[in-house]
């Protein structure tokens, strides 16, 4: 049986076999924070002084730390936009739109059908829900950064938030990671917010697939105190990400977060040996994972963001509750 923390111990454990070594962005965004002005410095684009540089080291790994600290110091503003900004109904439910052009044939008006639909087609349909709201409402962050940058501008001042844009829109401009694809702050946290809502998605529904018999209580505390377990992915790398998520079964192939958690899945466990049960992953998944001469990672900005993450999982939980996903996934069998 896996133990709470072997995920987390072998999973760093591969990527220094795979020949990475982690750069944490928290004493960064804490000289970040200390003087804003160091946004604009070379070291910033120099790996931030964290560690010396090989000879070899790639182009993509001192842009990495820039990009990913960059937005990591965005998402605390990202976050109080998100909360701020989520709309609720009178009785404090999480207000959904029909997404476009969606395959699941629902709509958020017609409680009967939403009751009536089978426990996938529902999951797969609140999943692309939810993704459109967040898409909209990053939208309205990012939008909110650039009129920011403008406004400064226009009166010959620089805040924090518009200088974290504007260096991170130019350090993006100039990648060759990001560059080639076009990948912009937006595209980026647009793609970030689904793999988070995808794996927190992920943790509730494999809640009655591990452990039948809780009520729908026990199913909120058990994913909810689940999530620590989880967060080590979000401190990887990309590359050993995916290759987690591949091994596992919870990587749909065209990659979309709106896929229900597929019941062949093996990357997630229950740890019956913990007080009270735990939802943990697999670290048998585990292959170390790496780009030819990639020596660095830090993690998904979002991790650095305090509590952004939980946020995401307080959005499932709140629908997994309101829509009765818990015994769905139960009696689906």
């Amino acid at each position: 049986m896996a133990r709470s923390n072997d995920f987390a111990l072998t999973y760093f454990a591969a990527h220094e076999e795979a020949g990475m070594t982690r750069i944490s962005l928290v004493p960064i965004l804490h000289r970040i924070a200390e003087d804003p002005n160091y946004l604009f410095t070379e070291e910033l684009q120099r790996l931030a002084g964290q560690c010396p540089a090989h000879a070899d080291t790639r182009k993509e790994d001192y842009e990495k730390v820039a990009i990913n600290t960059l937005l990591a110091f965005l998402y605390n503003d990202l976050r109080d936009h998100i909360t701020n900004r989520m709309p609720l109904d009178a009785d404090g439910h999480l207000l959904l739109c029909n997404p476009p052009d969606s395959p699941h044939g629902l709509d958020v008006a017609d409680a009967a059908g939403l009751d009536a639909a089978p426990a996938e087609t529902l999951i797969g349909f609140l999943r692309d829900s939810v993704c459109h709201l967040l898409d909209a409402i990053i939208k309205d962050w990012a939008i909110k950064v650039t009129l920011e940058e403008e406004r400064c501008r226009a009166e010959g001042a620089i805040t924090p938030l518009a200088a974290a844009g504007f260096v991170l829109a130019n350090t993006l401009e100039a990648s060759v990671l990001h560059a080639p694809s076009g990948y912009d702050m937006l595209s980026i946290t647009k793609t970030g917010s689904h793999t988070a809502l995808h794996v927190c998605w992920n943790l509730c529904e494999a809640a009655p697939m591990l452990k039948p018999g809780l009520t729908p209580a026990e199913y909120d505390d058990l994913s909810r105190r689940s999530l620590k377990q989880v967060l080590p992915l979000a401190m990887g790398s990309l590359g050993m990400l995916c290759q987690f998520m591949g091994a596992g079964h919870i990587e749909a192939d065209d990659h979309q977060a709106i896929h229900p958690l597929p019941r062949h899945q093996t990357a997630f466990v229950y740890d019956a040996e913990t007080p009270g049960g735990m939802i943990v992953l697999n670290a048998d998944l585990i292959e170390p994972t790496a780009q030819a001469g990639e020596r660095h990672y830090t993690g998904c900005p979002a991790f650095y963001a305090n509590g952004l993450i939980n946020l995401y999982m307080e959005i499932v939980l709140s629908l997994a509750a309101r829509y009765d996903i818990y015994g769905r996934v139960l009696r689906a069998g």
